[in-house]
């Protein structure tokens, strides 16, 4: 089993649902990595953005250390919880919830093609799921794994990613041209019963001709 290094920057947020209502928020992330029993739990916190309100920014270093066979078997998760800090008790705003199989399955390789290079960082983001299950806002990070290999041929049986945390915007591709068996053509039409009428008039008056 290969301990993998999941290198993560929380970059920011934007349209967020303002829980303070009147007064700007003042917003931190704590971002957790679940599922690991056997492993001290990983939870980070990032500084507070003083001036961004709704749309803060932080960039903030991350690394958690990854149990590449839970990982694959689809038992871990990233978690990102935003919050407003508060006087009176901080407020949850909202979070995300990313299996690790997915960011697996997507990473990139360092160009030399080795997967224990540092790689290139990934970009994605998803919408903010707020208390009440609505979607509000989106969360922007990037991500690589040190010591990662090719992932994107996983078996489909891992445990599928929770409907409602993907990519921002991502919307399934259209099946391809002639995908599926279709709708059967149209039966040809019968012709009506002037059409017979003017069909069979045609017919006489030719057959006339002939015999003139």
């Amino acid at each position: 089993i290969m301990n993998l290094t999941l290198e993560l920057n929380i970059n920011s947020a934007s349209d967020l649902e303002n829980v303070n209502h009147i007064t700007k928020m003042n917003v931190y992330a704590i971002i957790t990595l679940r599922g690991d029993k056997k492993q001290k739990k990983q939870k980070v916190k990032t500084s507070v953005d003083h001036s961004g309100g709704s749309n803060p920014t932080w960039n903030h270093a991350v690394k958690f250390s990854i149990n590449e066979k839970l990982a694959l078997e689809g038992r871990l998760t990233l978690a990102v919880r935003l919050f407003s800090k508060r006087l009176l008790g901080d407020k949850e705003i909202g979070g995300i919830e990313v299996p690790l199989l997915d960011l697996l399955r997507s990473h990139t390789l360092p160009t030399n093609g080795i997967g224990n290079g540092q790689g290139t960082m990934n970009f994605v983001t998803y919408q903010v799921r707020t208390p009440s299950e609505t979607m509000k806002g989106s969360l922007t990070l990037s991500y690589r794994f040190i010591g990662a290999t090719v992932y994107q041929q996983v078996p489909t049986w891992a445990t599928p990613s929770q409907q409602g945390y993907g990519p921002y915007g991502y919307m399934p591709p259209p099946p391809p041209p002639g995908y599926g068996y279709g709708c059967p053509p149209p039966p040809p039409q019968q012709p009506t019963r002037n059409e017979a009428r003017l069909q069979n008039g045609d017919t006489l008056f030719s057959a006339m001709s002939l015999i003139s």
